[in-house]
């Protein structure tokens, strides 16, 4: 597991660049997880952010690039999930699904 700097993260978050609609899917012990997959600065870089259900902060799982995935798994704070939170229902919106509402 790999050490990616918050302001890499905070860079990507920022850009706002959603690469697909927000998907629900079951975490390994069946609960509901929300994931939001952003692009990255670099061709198909694409940073997958997951949320359990309940919870207010937003986890970066992992980074898919040309080297295959590196798993990072680092939660992220109030402010920048709080932006992530802003991205996945405008996402939602956008690619016209009814996810339930955030917590």
């Amino acid at each position: 597991m790999s050490s990616l700097p918050l302001s890499d993260i905070a860079a990507i978050v920022a850009a706002a660049r959603v690469q697909g609609p927000p998907t629900l899917r079951s975490d390994v012990d069946g609960r509901s997880v929300r994931l939001l997959t952003l692009r990255g600065s670099r061709p198909g870089e694409l940073y997958d952010f997951t949320l359990d259900d309940g919870h207010r902060r937003w986890r970066l799982e992992s980074v898919s690039n040309e080297s295959g995935i590196d798993m990072n798994g680092r939660t992220l704070g109030k402010r920048l999930s709080a932006r992530l939170s802003v991205l996945h229902g405008t996402a939602a919106e956008h690619f016209g699904q009814r996810l339930t509402h955030l917590p």
